[in-house]
């Protein structure tokens, strides 16, 4: 007896509910190829292969079932109300087969989506995945131009086929069932089904299950959908509910150690808020600044630091000429956590960046001394600004938003779906410079690059790689259009009296086996102005939040500020520290060691060597533990409570 045929069989006094079983069939089969593809995939990346592979399956049939008890709830409220005179027409007999394809189209297809997205990012769908389904122009767009669709089409329609033949008889079996059960049992098996999903989310699915340290063995044990699921419902999450906490007035005390400096004294009147006044001594410099926060810039492409391409011929001789940070980190995987950190200089908190959170207007940040100076504040970026909501960031936070849409049609001689080529991006750049230093205004730019994405396509001629070939070509792509802009720069009146911070917004992504991989969030930065500051490297272990002090100190700027960051020119450099997140996963990297905080208060302590990029669990030091609770705790808490405003 066939397998399909025992199933059958057994299934039959389900009456009208006997698709279940079938879909929970299509469910279970191509989540095991799915997972059984990306585990071959990521083989590599395992500690231990056999025991990781027995819990990545177990564990992995476990979470496609919860997700499952969720899926099932439409189908099973639809059987349950449906008439019987209508389930058993022919035609809807015929809908059941339509269903029962469509059905396997959707899990197919989500196989297929699961590839491409591990490919990029070596995770299940997660926060990012939610993102695409609000911004569908831009991703469609992106998934047509990077990938053969017409293939991936063709995939999906065969694998469906092949699978709806080997069920066909279980398929004709149903759609052909004359059911009659009676309204009050079939509310019996819709209550019991019901239930799962009610009884699973206050119980194991209410939080994320993690049973390896290894980070890919615990991705490829999850389900996509699930985890996509999950995301939405977890946009934010309360700090002091799911992480380890400390009592206020000790949170207090460690921070007030933590950010008095020299140079800086707290404002009265404000109590636990901390915030400070920032005393540099000597004239202020009201130079212009340019600050290009680069996509996906890490410093593993560069030359600089070992890279034996040449993809970063311009940027590596920039180095020698510029104020260089070779160990700067990211504080997050994606665009909106760099402008997150650069705009508030503020540690990456649980959820989603402020960027894309509501109330997120008026906030303390970047450009805020620089217009209490009379400073331009410009936000220039190459593709449409009401993705990940940057437009309405930057607009509300007193930036006046420049984006695709401002471009004439004559000033862009390439794009794809993400943007503008940088090098007319740039362009765009220099003439808003000209019309603010010829309405005699000092200006601020806050620029945006998009060529170093995917699909990676740019002009043809610029570089010896050609357009759409990979990571390679579009990084060389973006160093060839930096050098084209400080060059074309440099016969403008204004370049003299300029600086132009150049710095990766997060790094390409990686495969590290921890929660948070160090080595994957390390990027560089230049802060380039030949006749205003000396070339020198600094070795400073920094934040992306530290920038924006870091710039207010060359600049002798005195201001009231409610920055977390640092100065980290007027620190010991032993004193370095950098903040690193993912959407949960709260890290904090001193001293070689990383302390990972997590939800269900869970603390993690990980000796990191930046030179060997090799990492190893150690015994908590309380110390850092501490100082990580409390500069995560006090973020959370100023956040929450809105203390985050311009205002003091």
């Amino acid at each position: 007896m066939s397998l399909t045929k025992k199933i059958t069989t057994g299934t039959a006094q389900l009456g009208r509910f006997q698709i279940i079983p079938l879909f929970y069939f299509y469910c279970i089969l191509i989540n095991i190829i799915i997972r059984s593809v990306l585990t071959a995939h990521s083989f590599a990346s395992l500690d231990t292969p056999l025991v990781d592979l027995i819990q990545i399956f177990f564990i992995g049939l476990y979470n496609d079932s919860l997700f499952f008890s969720y899926f099932l709830i439409l189908p099973v409220f639809y059987l349950a109300v449906i008439p019987k005179t209508v389930l058993n027409h022919p035609l809807h007999k015929k809908f059941t087969l339509l269903i029962c394809f469509l059905t396997l189209i959707f899990f197919t297809f989500t196989a297929h989506s699961e590839w491409f997205f591990w490919d990029e990012f070596i995770n299940r769908f997660n926060f990012i995945a939610v993102d695409y389904l609000v911004y569908t122009q831009e991703v469609v767009g992106n998934i047509r131009e990077s990938y053969p669709m017409h293939w991936v089409y063709t995939s999906v329609i065969t694998s469906s086929m092949v699978i709806f033949y080997m069920t066909r008889k279980w398929i004709f079996k149903i759609a052909q069932c004359s059911c009659t059960m009676s309204l009050k049992k079939r509310m019996v098996f819709a209550t019991s089904f019901g239930l799962l999903p009610i009884i699973t989310f206050f119980s194991f699915g209410a939080m994320d299950r993690t049973f390896s340290k290894n980070r890919i063995a615990d991705q490829l044990a999850r389900n996509g959908l699930y985890e996509a699921f999950s995301a939405f419902r977890k946009n934010e999450l309360d700090y002091n509910q799911f992480y380890p906490t400390l009592e206020e007035t000790a949170v207090l005390e460690i921070m007030k150690k933590q950010l008095l400096t020299s140079n800086s004294d707290l404002i009265a009147g404000n109590g636990d808020r901390l915030y400070r006044q920032i005393n540099n001594p000597g004239p202020e410099k009201k130079h212009n600044v340019v600050l290009v926060a680069v996509e996906s810039l890490s410093a593993s492409f560069m030359g600089t630091f070992g890279n034996g391409y040449k993809l970063t011929p311009n940027l590596d001789e920039l180095a020698k000429r510029s104020m260089f940070f070779s160990q700067l980190y990211a504080t997050g995987k994606r665009t909106v956590r760099g402008l997150e950190a650069l705009m508030l200089s503020l540690p990456p908190t649980a959820g989603y960046s402020v960027v894309k959170r509501p109330e997120n207007e008026n906030l303390f940040n970047l450009g805020v001394p620089f217009k209490n100076r009379g400073y331009d504040l410009k936000f220039i970026y190459g593709g449409f600004g009401y993705f990940d909501n940057m437009n309405y960031f930057f607009e509300q936070n007193g930036f006046a938003p420049i984006d695709r849409g401002s471009f004439k049609e004559e000033e862009i001689t390439f794009s794809n779906i993400w943007g503008v080529a940088d090098e007319d991006l740039f362009d765009k750049v220099l003439s808003e410079s000209d019309t603010s230093y010829q309405a005699g205004k000092p200006f601020l730019s806050f620029v945006l690059t998009t060529s170093n994405h995917r699909p990676y396509t740019y002009p043809e001629g610029r570089i010896d790689i050609p357009s759409k070939t990979g990571r390679d070509g579009a990084v060389k792509y973006t160093d060839y259009s930096i050098a084209r802009f400080l060059k074309q720069a440099e016969s403008k009146p204004w370049f003299d009296n300029t600086i132009f911070i150049i710095v990766a917004d997060h790094c390409a992504s990686g495969s590290g086996k921890t929660n948070i991989p160090v080595q994957d969030y390390h990027i560089p930065m230049w802060i380039y102005a030949p006749k205003l500051i000396p070339a020198q490297t600094i070795d400073t272990l920094t934040s992306q939040i530290d920038i924006g002090p870091t710039l207010f100190g060359l600049l002798n700027f005195s201001y009231p500020s409610k920055f977390l960051g640092k100065d980290v020119l007027k620190i010991d450099p032993k004193k370095g520290q950098a903040f690193l997140g993912t959407y949960q996963n709260l890290g904090i990297y001193r001293d070689n060691v990383l302390l990972t905080l997590s939800p269900k208060q869970k603390a993690d302590f990980v000796r990191y060597d930046r030179k060997t990029n090799k990492a190893e669990p150690i015994e908590p030091n309380p110390a850092l533990l501490r100082e990580g609770i409390a500069y995560y705790q006090f973020s959370s808490f100023l956040l929450s409570q809105g203390y985050l405003d311009k205002d003091f």
